[in-house]
């Protein structure tokens, strides 16, 4: 039988992923605070110099340890970790 979230609605894919990986949501939630709080200062992309860029974790268990990577990078990177 398939879980129901709040209202017998099924889950949603994000919700399912949420569930499936805790570290990973911690470690997204503190990069989320530490930029609010000045914490943490985004960097440019280490690849291309690009601004607009996204935090990796190498180690989710090192939250506080990210590299900055622009979208096209971030998912160049995590297309070769998917690959045999």
């Amino acid at each position: 039988m398939e879980k129901t979230s709040i209202g017998g609605k099924r889950p949603s894919s994000q919700a399912k992923w949420n569930e499936a990986h805790p570290l990973e949501l911690l470690a997204h939630s503190y990069v989320r605070s530490a930029l609010r709080k000045g914490l943490l200062v985004r960097g440019p992309c280490e690849i291309c110099g690009d601004r607009q860029t996204d935090a990796h974790h190498d180690d989710y268990e090192q939250p506080r340890k990210v590299r900055w990577l622009c979208r096209r990078h971030h998912q160049q990177h995590h297309a070769k970790e998917r690959k045999p």
